[in-house]
């Protein structure tokens, strides 16, 4: 039998965004999927320290800064929540097995993200 897990990793981070410029403590989700090895017991594929060390450099690259000065940089058109799940989307995507993003601004407001919606 071949099982599928989900693996999740969350950092936070403290930004700015809007057009209105206010200030918020972010919360990134990062979910991979894949195949559990039958030997190692582990998802195959995946090292999590790489996930970790990877999306720990994107948050401390957007720590305290203002987020619509780097999406709009970057080509988006906002620095909404879409606008920047779809950010950590397109840089871990290609080195990792992303289920999806989900990006929180509060408790209770959030985006998700997945790649099928990039293309």
């Amino acid at each position: 039998m071949i099982n599928i897990a989900q693996i999740g990793i969350i950092e936070t981070f403290h930004a700015s965004h809007g057009s209105k410029s206010h200030e918020h403590d972010f919360k990134v989700e990062v979910v991979l999927e894949g195949k559990i090895d039958n030997l190692t017991g582990f998802v195959k594929g995946i090292d999590h320290y790489k996930v970790i060390a990877e999306l720990k450099k994107i948050t401390s690259s957007m720590e305290n800064k203002n987020l619509k000065e780097i999406l709009t940089t970057e080509g988006y058109k906002s620095s909404g929540n879409e606008s920047i799940a779809k950010y950590f989307l397109n840089l871990l995507v290609d080195k990792f097995p992303v289920k999806y993003i989900k990006i929180w601004e509060t408790e209770n407001r959030y985006a998700i993200i997945f790649p099928e919606e990039i293309k």
